[in-house]
């Protein structure tokens, strides 16, 4: 019924929806091979406690691949009701059933009155009725600091109170320390929030038969309780209203699936954040959802890095502490309103928390006091880049330093992708070794590397490129890729992780095949088992400590679908499948960082919540298009609201027809003002003409010889802003604030600053324009309120206004703010 799981596209052989509501059809997707054999399908179906059976017949629909394709169009059921059913087909005299599959049709059930709520000096704790009778929602409300709400919503089941215990104020208590289960009431069930021993104390504003209100100096929550219903104001101006009752959404035995929570919305309310977000910064309109996820190119909003976090332009941050799924609507169902929706354990739990002020630097500097702060990566990370996904062989890559050193173009790192065999993702192309068991681990000088080789001395290149001053990146993977072929050391590495259980497993113990289509039937490294994990390192260790790499690409990630995967830890593909990527770069991370004693990075693609602990990341697979570069810069920027302030993308795109000249300078120019300036290309089976993105193949391949000289500038440039860079990204670092900084964070004040998308500040002193159009020669551009100086001319301006600046291909308009009120600014640079 659930097919491959993709979370965005259905089979024509699953069942629609694959969770049905209440009151809505059920379409099932059916398969008969070989083609046009079956001459009739249908379903059969009964209703729990009914004994009638009904039936449905199905309607063929095409053919293809050698199969029929069948559609069956059951009716709707009712709440919770309990549907079990039956396919069918015959042939001739044959007729052929598939098992039984069952779903129970769930409904949603919106929260009611208070009818108990207990105030104690830290938190408030209230249970609600609900609409379905086995439900008692209750909210636990506290203020983890004066500007910060914390809200936990849980719906333990059926209360445990009498109908002559359900007076609120007879109920409520306000004794300093009493036990939540010394009420009547199930207060055990309703678990308070790790921080509630060290919130705020509350202080009660109002109590009435209607209402509670409670404040602190900055913030006042007002809670009516008949229906319950949150309010939360700061400065008598209201952040949070809610417009529909808390809903949840509720399956068989009592057990709550999901929760929804709708908020008004006023017309001028702007929405941003969300992790990596490519299809606008302001949210305002659309509906998102938060789902790790591997989309090759023209990402929409589908992204490899979600996160559960947004700012308000009405002076909040909301982040949902919740690793499942989750959907957002943002006044797109409706434009007075907007609302979240996200999936819900065991624990029947939900917890969030608002950060309210003025200032959008000190929300997301509050979100990153939760979440975790950024690390600080090493000073080199903040140099020029160089890679190329077909660079497989020493030759090659010596070849394109050598051209680096030529044509005088700084480079600090080189990420190496196509150097490993194919198969154990640890072993060098080419190299030869006698194969060990699976448990067993290599040393350097167990390989022997042919001079007519792809790499015949690993070592002494890694070396010379640090002699050269280049740090050098490995790139990696989480899966054992599925061979078509023998291949010994592969084998053996599969079966001994197959054996101890090292992967990722289905719900019947089977090991999990990767089903997206990149590495498709591979075995996913199971990341929450210790024992897996520090054997799956122990194989890349001789890379750190016999060669000297100073890192890894880790890259991928996104490979689980399946809600019921199993993991070593207890814990369900719903609860990982956004978790995942942080859990397998933070393993890399710490084994680098421990064995280059601190001096290395990761360098990501996929990430989830708290994935500024383990930086570096990159914007992932993106076509050489103008259209690709206006999204790789929403992008970053997005990612930086989110508390990611260490970002690059591959700068004019990867994949496809190499980019034009003008393209890939405009998108060089922007790197130069971005956290990672870095160009990248796609593997194109060495056809030629060649596809690298290198400066100089772009100027061969486009006839514009000014290609290298500008690149050269550029990259130059990036390298003397280093020290700027450096002590920017320490100050974000401590902070949490980005580097790349959408404009509204530095002059929240401005009404215009929140609605321009294609202007940023590159730390606190500069703001950048890049030129995202073909053909364009002069830039309109606003300046805020102050005084400016262009960066390439000294020009010094008033802010305040529009301006037009001339944009020849060399330049990318850059202003210095020419007061810096921040302490501890560095020195510009000359």
């Amino acid at each position: 019924p659930y097919g491959l799981e993709h979370p965005y596209e259905q089979q024509p052989t699953e069942r629609f929806p694959r969770h049905p509501l209440a009151g809505e059809p059920v379409t099932l997707g059916v398969a008969t091979w070989p083609a046009r054999t079956a001459e009739a399908v249908w379903a059969t179906w009964q209703r729990s406690g009914s004994p009638e059976e009904g039936r449905a017949e199905g309607c063929w629909e095409r053919d293809a691949q050698g199969q029929s394709y069948w559609r069956v169009e059951l009716p709707s059921f009712g709440y919770r009701e309990r549907v079990t059913y039956q396919l069918h087909a015959s042939q001739d005299r044959r007729h052929l059933s598939t098992v039984e599959f069952s779903f129970v049709a769930a409904g949603w059930s919106p929260a009611k009155d208070v009818i108990h709520y207990r105030i104690v000096p830290r938190h408030l704790v209230l249970e609600c009725e609900a609409s379905d009778s086995g439900l008692r929602p209750g909210v636990v409300i506290c203020f983890p600091a004066s500007y910060v709400l914390h809200v936990r919503l849980a719906a333990p089941g059926p209360s445990l109170s009498t109908p002559q215990q359900r007076d609120v104020r007879e109920l409520n208590s306000r004794t300093e320390g009493s036990e939540y289960n010394s009420s009547p009431s199930n207060w055990g069930l309703l678990s308070l929030p790790e921080d509630a021993d060290r919130c705020v104390p509350l202080r009660v504003t109002e109590e009435t038969d209607e209402h509670i209100a409670l404040a602190t100096d900055r913030l006042e929550c007002r809670i009516c309780l008949h229906p319950f219903r949150l309010e939360v104001y700061k400065d008598g101006t209201s952040l949070l209203l809610e417009a529909e009752a808390m809903t949840w959404l509720m399956g068989e035995l009592d057990r709550p699936l999901r929760m929804r929570h709708t908020f008004a919305s006023p017309s001028d309310e702007g929405f941003y954040g969300f992790g990596e977000r490519y299809n606008a910064l302001d949210q305002r309109g659309n509906t998102l959802d938060v789902r790790v996820f591997d989309q090759y190119k023209n990402q929409g909003k589908r992204t490899y890095l979600p996160l559960p976090f947004f700012l308000s332009s009405r002076g909040y941050g909301l982040y949902l502490a919740t690793n499942r799924q989750v959907t957002y609507d943002l006044a797109a169902s409706r434009s007075d309103r907007w609302s979240f929706d996200a999936e819900l354990g065991a624990d029947a739990a939900l917890e969030y928390y608002l950060i309210a002020d003025d200032d959008p630097r000190r929300i997301i500097a509050g979100f990153t006091d939760l979440v975790g702060k950024p690390t600080l990566p090493p000073e080199w990370a903040f140099g020029p880049w160089m890679s190329g996904n077909e660079w497989n062989s020493q030759a090659v890559v010596m070849e394109q330093v050598q051209k680096t050193l030529e044509h005088r173009i700084p480079a600090t790192v080189l990420a190496i992708e196509a150097w490993s065999d194919e198969a154990t993702f640890y072993i060098w192309n080419d190299a030869r070794y006698e194969p060990k068991p699976g448990s067993d681990t290599f040393s350097y000088q167990d390989f022997s590397f042919p001079p007519d080789g792809r790499w015949p001395d690993p070592k002494g290149m890694i070396n010379e490129l640090h002699r050269l001053g280049i740090r050098v990146l490995l790139w990696q993977i989480p899966v054992m890729k599925k061979l078509d072929e023998p291949h010994a050391q592969h084998d053996a590495d599969e079966a001994y992780m197959v054996e101890k259980g090292y992967c990722v497993h289905e719900a019947d113990g089977r090991p999990y095949r990767v089903r997206p289509p990149w590495f498709r039937d591979g075995l996913v490294l199971d990341v929450t088992n210790p024992a897996a994990v520090r054997w799956w390192l122990s194989k890349r260790a001789y890379l750190l400590d016999e060669l000297g790499i100073d890192g890894f690409k880790t890259d991928g990630g996104e490979h689980l679908w399946g809600r019921d995967l199993r993991f070593a830890d207890g814990r369900r593909g719903d609860e990982l499948w956004n978790l995942y990527p942080n859990l397998y770069v933070d393993a890399y991370h710490r084994f680098v960082q421990e064995k280059r004693q601190g001096d290395g990075i990761t360098f990501s693609r996929a990430g989830f919540t708290g994935a500024q602990a383990h930086p570096c990341h990159w914007a992932g697979d993106e076509n050489s298009t103008w259209e690709a570069f206006r999204h790789s810069l929403l992008a970053g920027l997005s990612a930086g609201l989110s508390g990611l302030p260490f970002w690059g993308w591959d700068l004019a795109g990867f994949s496809g027809e190499v980019p034009s000249a003008e393209l890939y300078l405009r998108a060089a120019a922007m790197a130069v003002f971005c956290p990672i300036m870095q160009y990248h290309s796609e593997y194109n089976d060495h056809r030629q003409p060649c596809r690298d993105r290198t400066p100089w193949n772009i100027a061969e391949r486009t006839g514009e010889p000014r290609v290298i000289e500008i690149y050269r500038r550029f990259a130059q440039l990036h390298l003397r802003l280093l020290p700027y860079i450096q002590a920017e990204a320490t100050h974000c670092s401590v902070t949490g604030e980005p580097l790349m900084r959408a404009l509204f964070l530095d002059h929240p004040k401005d009404p215009l600053a929140w609605k321009i998308p294609d202007q940023y500040c590159f730390g606190r002193a500069l703001l950048v324009a890049p030129v995202l159009e073909p053909g364009t020669t002069q830039r309109y551009l606003y300046l805020p309120a102050g005084e400016w100086e262009d960066f390439w001319d000294g020009t010094r301006l008033t802010g305040g206004r529009w301006i037009t600046r001339s944009v020849p291909l060399d330049i990318i308009p850059v202003y210095r703010r020419l007061v810096a009120p921040w302490p501890g600014l560095a020195p510009w640079p000359d």
